[in-house]
């Protein structure tokens, strides 16, 4: 158990399900705290986790806790908190204590902690119950209808809240809010969302995290995000509520503004390309060959050498399918269960095909080589027919897109293996392209260095020298097994740490074992297994994703 620290009511608490509730308990008992159980036992509220959160009542007992570590913060074993009736334990002075505790429990959340009343006397705890049942129920009402006043103030705000897609956040990037269609669309719910950390599910380009942090309002803008592990590609605004929180809206990506985008920024194409590597040239003067046609094309790379950047670069590129979509699907991140309905769509749950979603456009799909056999299948009747057949409507839809795929493992082995079907393999690989690793593309370095170090700056103009000279002098003279996207984590890494890093030039080396690549973990919960990432790396991960 983490050491909690709990001195402030209202301060953000680690493992607590819901903050104010500590208020609203502190609030009752100096209300009641005058009546003979306030001043001759002790009254305890427990987290979820059997984490004392704060004691209120007799001195004496409350002194005997704390000198059996038992005081604020402390962890208490669940059966020492006597759930299933009265329980007994001794005092310092080993005369004997009973404790009796009930949980509180929120429809909706499920059990938020636990209340509890300490007495020397066991007759005096066991008629004690009622009360706690009392006070459990006073601390759902108050805190659901804090809830609700807060959901009536958003609904005001917004008049499109049955429809709209949002998150309400609070002045320290917890999230306090989500609309029920935020719930519905990202297949989450608020007892695993409320009162979590913004980027313990959220994953944002660097600058666009930046602008959330500082507090900057953001018009409608088209975004490459993680959430929990999945590729998402929405329109984000973010504006404030009130002095304390702000809302984070999600819609569909619109093609008016993809294109309003296109004209007021330098998108990256194959003719912009900017390399010194000569094997980097001679992948993109094979890209530029073939985007002629219309022949799916299959890029080979180790993890986080830019095969998803070069997908992007070559569709911006191509005259037929520019204008249109770029979706991308990342077979890594999904189970293998819901890869068909991620794939094919669900006509049931309402979500299309991400082949009709990509029609006029480009579909890349990464990690091509965990594709099961029966998709595979799937997937070679659809590039030979260009058709979706719509087993609900029984109508075939027509298909017209740029198809990319990219793998980390060669395809022909895994042919040899008898794991990728031969026919899709040929069909798929007509146009291959193979990425060198940063190794064999060392020449790029300075440029990536300048670029990273750009994006955090806000500006070229804005880099401090020494640093970029000191980040130059070390990133060249090391073997990056991550590729582009441990060099750039690496660079976040040591930007944050700046300060230090200039003073002490050799812990420059340090930050690499840092900026190691992190896989994200599985953890379960309502029995389905869903992806995680650690929060103390949720600023650099998106470098990784931007990359791969």
């Amino acid at each position: 158990m983490v050491a909690l620290h709990y001195g402030i009511a209202d301060a953000r608490l680690e493992g607590v399900k819901s903050p104010g509730m500590i208020k609203d308990f502190i609030r009752v008992m100096t209300k009641i705290g005058h009546l003979p159980m306030g001043t001759d036992g002790v009254f305890v509220l427990f987290s979820h986790e059997f984490v004392s959160l704060s004691l209120r009542g007799n001195k004496d007992i409350k002194a005997d806790l704390e000198a059996q570590s038992l005081a604020v913060g402390s962890y208490w074993a669940p059966e020492t908190l006597g759930l299933q009736g009265a329980a007994v334990f001794k005092r310092a002075d080993k005369k004997t204590l009973t404790i009796q505790s009930v949980p509180v429990s929120d429809p909706e959340s499920g059990v938020l902690g636990y209340v509890a009343f300490i007495h020397a006397d066991s007759e005096a705890v066991k008629l004690a119950e009622l009360t706690l049942m009392v006070l459990a129920e006073c601390l759902i009402e108050t805190g659901m209808g804090r809830r609700h006043r807060f959901e009536d103030e958003i609904n005001k705000r917004y008049v499109e809240h049955s429809k709209a897609c949002f998150v309400v956040i609070d002045s320290e990037f917890f999230i306090t809010h989500a609309s029920r269609e935020f719930y519905s669309q990202f297949g989450t719910s608020s007892s695993e969302l409320v009162n979590a950390s913004l980027y313990e599910y959220f994953l944002f380009p660097p600058k666009i995290k930046a602008q959330i942090c500082e507090g900057q309002y953001i018009d409608g803008e088209n975004v490459d995000f993680d959430f929990a592990g999945n590729l998402k590609q929405l329109n984000l605004s973010v504006a404030e509520l009130d002095n304390a929180h702000c809302v984070i809206r999600f819609a569909p990506i619109s093609s008016a503004n993809s294109k309003a985008d296109k004209n007021h920024r330098l998108v990256s194409t194959l003719e912009r390309f900017q390399t010194q590597s000569s094997a980097m040239k001679r992948v993109i003067n094979a890209a530029k060959e073939s985007i002629k046609g219309t022949s799916p094309i299959y890029i080979m790379g180790e993890e986080g050498t830019g095969k998803r950047s070069l997908a992007l670069t070559i569709h911006n590129s191509c005259e037929r399918y520019r204008e249109g979509p770029f979706i991308a699907v990342n077979l890594h991140s999904v189970k293998k269960e819901d890869l068909s309905t991620l794939l094919l769509g669900n006509e049931e749950e309402g979500s299309k095909s991400k082949f009709e979603l990509a029609n006029g456009g480009t579909l890349y799909i990464e990690r091509i080589d965990l594709l099961p056999g029966v998709l595979q299948a799937a997937l070679t009747h659809i590039i030979l027919t260009k058709t979706l057949f719509d087993i609900n409507t029984n109508k075939s839809v027509s298909l017209n897109f740029r198809l990319i795929t990219s793998s980390i493992k060669p395809l022909e082995d895994l042919v040899h293996e008898r794991r990728f079907c031969p026919s899709l393999y040929y069909y798929l690989t007509g146009a291959s392209l193979n990425l060198p690793n940063l190794q064999n593309r060392s020449e790029d370095i300075p440029m990536f260095v300048d670029r990273k170090l750009g994006d955090l700056y806000g500006g070229r103009e804005a880099v401090d020298e020494n640093l970029r000279h000191l980040l130059l002098e070390h990133a060249t003279n090391r073997t990056w097994t991550g590729n582009i996207s441990e060099l750039a984590k690496w660079i976040e890494h040591t930007f944050l740490h700046r300060d230090s890093m200039l003073l002490d030039a050799s812990s420059v080396d340090a930050m690499a074992v840092v900026a190691t690549p992190i896989q994200p973990w599985m953890t379960l919960k309502n029995g389905k297994s869903q992806m995680r990432w650690p929060c103390s790396i949720a600023s650099t991960s998106t470098s990784q994703n931007n990359s791969a």
